[in-house]
């Protein structure tokens, strides 16, 4: 490991210096007044700006497409509601959902807060959101897969917090 890292580090350590050094010579140069310099610095603050808010930008407008929040269109589409209630330490909810048809889960918690996520069967992360007290959290899902998946809570609250988990089925028909 050491011998890798040697390497990069005379690499790193080189460049370093080549940048002091260049630094050094570059201000060699003849002193120009205040107004000057105060000028060229900020026309180099104004375009660092305007480039930086074009990227934020343009990386906006790529990713909107792939943001979580439920589009429009598809808060309007029929789906079926399932009430969920966290408690220490448990989850109420139905024991079977369909597949292919979009569901709201409408989470809640009766105590403290909690976190509902749901594990694919192969035991990969799905969705997850806040379940608080006195507050209802709306979590759209559309299962493509059957089998069984299941429910934990992914915020401490309390000493069964570990055990807190439910499982229920997908499939046709349910």
């Amino acid at each position: 490991m050491a011998l890798r890292v040697l390497p990069l580090f005379v690499l790193l350590a080189g460049i370093a210096v080549a940048v002091f050094l260049w630094v050094a010579v570059s201000t060699q140069q003849v002193v120009c007044p205040q107004a000057t310099a105060q000028k060229r610095a900020y026309a180099i603050r104004g375009r660092w700006l305007a480039g930086l808010l074009v990227a934020l930008l343009a990386a906006f407008a790529l990713s909107l497409a792939f943001f979580p929040y439920i589009s429009a269109t598809a808060a309007l589409a029929p789906a079926l509601r399932v009430p969920v209630l966290a408690e220490q330490y448990s989850f109420e909810m139905p024991a079977h959902l369909p597949l292919g048809k979009p569901i709201i889960f409408e989470v809640t918690s009766r105590d403290v807060n909690h976190d509902f996520g749901i594990y694919d069967p192969a035991g990969r992360l799905l969705a997850q959101v806040q379940a608080m007290p006195d507050y209802t959290n709306y979590l759209r899902v559309v299962f493509h897969k059957p089998g069984r998946y299941t429910a934990r809570c992914l915020e401490y609250c309390g000493i069964g917090h570990a055990l807190m988990q439910n499982t229920f089925t997908v499939g046709e028909g349910q």
